[in-house]
């Protein structure tokens, strides 16, 4: 089967490498002219394990790159994955990527069955379907597969799911779907639209719900010199409780995803007259937990004197965007009042986002010590971060 992949950021980059690493289908991929040639140089939007030697390994057998989307009209199957632009609060505008699928649109033959993976707010599909129905009456079929991609694995999170939901209008879709995703030993959930839509906001809400519970929940704990690893476990007996759930205290979330389907259901909310108080309240606490690196620093005495180094500053560990990054966020703060350096080698040594605070990077050969250190990367063992540890170091 031919499949097109039209959209090349992250989404579009892990669902085709995903896809050409099962070699069932030929592989074509879709963007702008710029993009792509980045794509053909070996230049990837977000560097993950394992990405690009798969592109290289795949690259003219089972995936192929084309800046020419009037091609589109020869594939009975196209997949949209663009990802949806994220402001500095949360806020996706479904305009915007509405301009992109119309553009797609007008390049695709009648019945073409049209996979979305964008993350867009619920009753979009509803809105192309009349676009389709009023202006270019091309019958298109529409199909909705909400993404649950994880930045720094996402490659292997998508290869080995274990369940994908499908939002399907018309169940004679299945066969074609199937199609597309066949190599994925995942059980196949078809469900309506509208469903699939929600999923993807529910799922993102109750994630950032968990989060910034367990984070409450840890300053009434640390009141009491209570152990949150042994909290964990205790609460986690509870056979109600899942033994993923996020209980453990940690970073506010970031990234945008899950405050971008928060988001959406508040505003969905308001749009229909509806109380979302308890979805509004887990943004404000959030955004108060976001502040607790940045007190702790700013209360230590003659911090101007002081050498901070900041371990991590990535998204999350093992990729290269800063895109909606805390630690960025925090950084770019404390640079303006500290003395700070940044220890992150992945990012170092892969990312194209950081030449403007290329100089902030500590590399591995040099062994200077410091006052404060912040610790959001995990991945660094105790050996590494002993060497920048001064007898007195306040570790965060």
């Amino acid at each position: 089967m031919k499949l097109a992949i039209v959209g090349l950021w992250h989404l579009g980059t892990v669902v085709s490498t995903g896809l050409s690493y099962l070699k069932k289908n030929k592989i074509y991929c879709f963007d702008e002219h710029k993009i792509i040639n980045n794509f053909l140089k070996k230049k990837l939007p977000i560097k993950e394990k394992n990405i690009q030697d798969l592109k290289n390994k795949n690259y003219n057998k089972y995936i192929f790159f084309s800046k020419e989307f009037k091609k589109l009209k020869d594939f009975k199957t196209v997949w949209i994955t663009y990802d949806s632009e994220i402001d500095n609060y949360d806020n996706s505008n479904f305009n915007n990527i509405f301009i992109k699928f119309k553009k797609i649109f007008k390049y695709l033959n009648k019945n073409t069955l049209v996979i979305i993976s964008s993350q867009i707010p619920i009753g979009s599909i509803k809105k192309l379907e009349h676009y389709d129905n009023v202006k270019l009456k091309k019958n298109l079929r529409f199909v909705y597969i909400p993404e649950n991609l994880r930045l720094g694995n996402s490659l292997d999170i998508f290869i080995n799911s274990k369940d994908f939901i499908v939002g399907i209008r018309n169940q004679s879709d299945k066969k074609k779907v199937n199609q597309a995703i066949n190599g994925i030993n995942a059980k196949k959930h078809f469900v309506s639209i509208e469903t699939a839509e929600m999923t993807k906001h529910v799922i993102n809400s109750y994630l950032a719900c968990t989060i910034s519970f367990a984070n409450e929940i840890s300053k009434i704990a640390s009141k009491h010199n209570v152990s949150f690893i042994d909290l964990e476990k205790s609460v986690k007996t509870d056979k109600r409780i899942s033994p993923y759930a996020y209980l453990r205290p940690g970073n506010s979330f970031s990234g945008g995803t899950l405050g971008r389907d928060l988001n959406y259901l508040i505003k969905e909310g308001k749009r229909n007259n509806l109380s979302t108080k308890l979805l509004e309240s887990i943004k404000i606490s959030n955004k108060n937990h976001s502040l607790w690196v940045e007190k702790i620093v700013n209360n230590e005495k003659n911090l101007s004197k002081k050498r901070v180094l900041q371990i991590g500053l990535s998204y999350t560990s093992g990729t290269t965007t800063l895109r909606g990054s805390l630690p960025y966020k925090i950084f770019m703060k404390l640079k303006r009042k500290t003395n700070i350096k940044i220890y992150d080698e992945y990012l170092r040594i892969n990312s194209s986002e950081i030449k403007t605070i290329k100089n902030y990077f500590e590399v591995n050969n040099i062994k200077n010590k410091f006052d404060i250190i912040i610790i959001f990367n995990n991945d660094y063992s105790f050996k590494i971060i002993k060497k920048f540890l001064k007898t007195n170091s306040l570790i965060i």
